[in-house]
């Protein structure tokens, strides 16, 4: 049953991603989404600053997001929604002077814009490499709705559920529209690790986004 569901979403989101533009129908008109892959920040001088954690396989959360990032920015612009990225393959590094004050900006750039929501992308670490699983994080309440659509979907990558909770961290802290942190999964678990660095299970995790967007703000 799960390989069947995993086979039948890769082959969606390969549709979804290779459909011209052209021929989807606009659901999601007149919205305004900023994903916000996260980390990939330097200083002005080119030193790391906000990288993010790497896999025991040397996978980078840094590259995991910003993948996933793309493929659901894809997915929301077929779906007719204007789409803002703060990193993106032609920009994969932001420039930053503090760590929180990189974070603080990313959901400042959402208030700003007045977007509809705020999404940020993250792969979770621990020391404990069993430890596994999606995570949602938000922080105020006009976030909840969507909070737990993004919850209901990401059920379906089958990889747990490590937590869901309000929790105030920079960017949900500083977020004045509604905002959710996503942990897609640990990239700290060897087995875990190497599933977010496929592109089919970036495609599936950008899918399952998507839906829980759409499902929250399509018009109906």
């Amino acid at each position: 049953m799960m390989l069947r569901r995993l086979i039948a979403c890769t082959t969606l989101a390969a549709r979804l991603l290779s459909a011209p533009a052209g021929l989807c129908a606009a659901p999601l008109s007149g919205t305004l989404f900023v994903v916000d892959p996260g980390h990939g920040t330097r200083t002005v001088d080119g030193r790391p600053l906000n990288l993010g954690a790497v896999g025991r396989h040397g996978i980078a959360e840094s590259l995991v997001t910003l993948a996933v990032g793309e493929d659901l920015a894809r997915l929301l612009r077929q779906a007719g929604a204007h789409v803002v990225l703060t990193r993106s393959y032609t920009k994969p590094w932001r420039t930053g002077r503090l760590v929180r004050l990189d974070n603080r900006a990313r959901a400042a750039l959402a208030n700003r814009l007045h977007a509809t929501a705020f999404v940020a992308l993250h792969a979770d670490a621990s020391r404990n490499r069993k430890a596994h699983g999606t995570s949602v994080f938000w922080l105020r309440s006009n976030s909840v709705r969507l909070a737990a659509a993004m919850r209901a979907h990401l059920r379906a990558l089958d990889l747990g559920e490590s937590q869901f909770r309000r929790r105030n961290l920079a960017v949900t802290s500083e977020a004045r529209v509604p905002a959710v942190l996503i942990e897609l999964g640990f990239i700290s678990n060897p087995f875990q690790e190497r599933l977010l660095a496929t592109p089919a299970f970036q495609q599936r995790a950008a899918l399952v986004l998507y839906a829980a967007l759409a499902d929250v703000y399509a018009r109906s």
